[in-house]
């Protein structure tokens, strides 16, 4: 809804300053003081905005005609002929807006559901009770972590249509902090092992995406499980404490 607002302010703001709909006349405006120079770049600027936002509004493209018409007879106070009551515009944008938003959530889940629903076809592949899709590429013989523990990690993230959004190598992190479908899924790993997850929006970032990742996303992840740092009850002052194995024998 945050999403709803914001377009709704942008799209109030930009139609309530667009200048007039200009007439298709080859003759340039004559800019003779300063002021008319202002007044055509306001107009430039104002344009602009509007075009912008407009653009990234739902269900395009929109009545540019019956936009610049409405403009007109507000900015010149002439609200007699208006075809719809100043104080009811506010509700039916974001009505429009909230609609839009809704068959567009409606359209993202179905895509997720349906590659889930062909993917789990893949004999590889096997499904959790949560819903979580795996697939074994390589079977390590090390010890498997548990949420309260560190794991060291090489991914890859990628969209159902191939796009990475993500990847990194020897990545250290707490198993208890990341998403549902990662906490879940490195804990059927043993270090050594590489698995490719396939996870459901509800086990990723849900409503909210992040950063490139739109909302109600699959996401699909390659991930070597390198190490595991089983955590250890410690002072309370000093908070938990980790340790890597392979990172002791090294050090010595």
């Amino acid at each position: 809804m945050k999403k709803i607002g914001f377009l709704l302010l942008a799209t109030a703001f930009s139609v309530s300053m667009v200048e007039a709909k200009p007439s298709k006349s080859a003759n340039q405006a004559k800019l003779t003081t300063a002021k008319d120079s202002v007044s055509y770049a306001m107009g430039m600027e104002f344009a602009k905005s509007v075009r912008e936002n407009i653009s990234h509004l739902p269900g395009g493209p929109f009545n540019e005609t019956i936009l610049f018409e409405a403009f007109s007879k507000v900015f010149t106070n002439d609200t007699t002929a208006l075809a719809i009551k100043q104080g009811q515009t506010g509700d039916l944008i974001q009505n429009y807006l909230r609609a839009a938003q809704e068959i567009e959530v409606e359209k993202a889940k179905a895509k997720g559901k349906l590659f889930l629903d062909e993917n789990k076809k893949n004999p590889n592949v096997k499904v959790t009770a949560s819903g979580l899709q795996y697939e074994v590429i390589k079977e390590g013989n090390g010890i498997r972590p548990t949420a309260n523990d560190k794991v060291k990690v090489n991914y890859k993230g990628t969209l159902v249509d191939g796009t990475e959004f993500d990847g990194s190598k020897d990545v250290v992190f707490e198993l208890g902090k990341v998403i549902p479908g990662w906490t879940e899924g490195l804990q059927l790993m043993r270090s050594g092992s590489k698995y490719k997850f396939y996870i459901p929006q509800e086990l990723g970032y849900g409503a909210r995406g992040a950063g490139t990742i739109p909302p109600y996303s699959v996401l699909i992840f390659e991930v070597e499980l390198l190490d595991v740092a089983r955590a250890q009850v410690a002072p309370a002052s000093n908070g938990a404490k980790f340790q890597f194995p392979a990172y002791q024998r090294i050090e010595r």
